[in-house]
C-alpha cells in the first residue's frame, strides 16, 4: 500500500467530506470507492462479508474511539460474582 497526498481546493475537500459523512465512511475510502471503478480498478481487499465491522473503520473521531474502547474493555471484564 502507498501513502498519496493531494492538493485540493477547499470547496473540493468539503463537498467530498460531505460525500464521506453521506454515505459513512471515512474521507479515505470514499475516495477509493469514488475512483476505483474510473480506473477499471476492480473491488480488492476485505469486504464487508469478510468483517462486518469493516464499514466503522476510518469514521470515528478519536474521542468517540476511546469511548468505544473503554466501554468495550467494561464489557470484557469478568464478573467474579456472576461466576460463583
Amino acid at each position: 500500500m502507498t501513502t498519496m497526498t493531494i492538493h485540493v481546493e477547499d470547496d473540493f475537500a468539503e463537498a467530498l467530506r460531505a460525500h464521506a459523512r453521506a454515505v459513512g465512511t471515512s474521507v479515505n475510502r470514499a475516495v477509493k470507492e469514488l475512483l476505483s471503478p474510473l480506473l477499471g480498478l476492480a473491488k480488492t481487499g476485505a469486504s464487508e462479508s469478510d468483517n462486518p465491522y469493516l464499514r466503522f473503520c476510518g469514521i470515528l473521531r478519536k474521542g468517540e474511539a476511546d469511548r468505544l474502547r473503554d466501554s468495550v474493555a467494561r464489557q470484557r471484564t469478568i464478573d467474579a460474582e456472576m461466576w460463583k
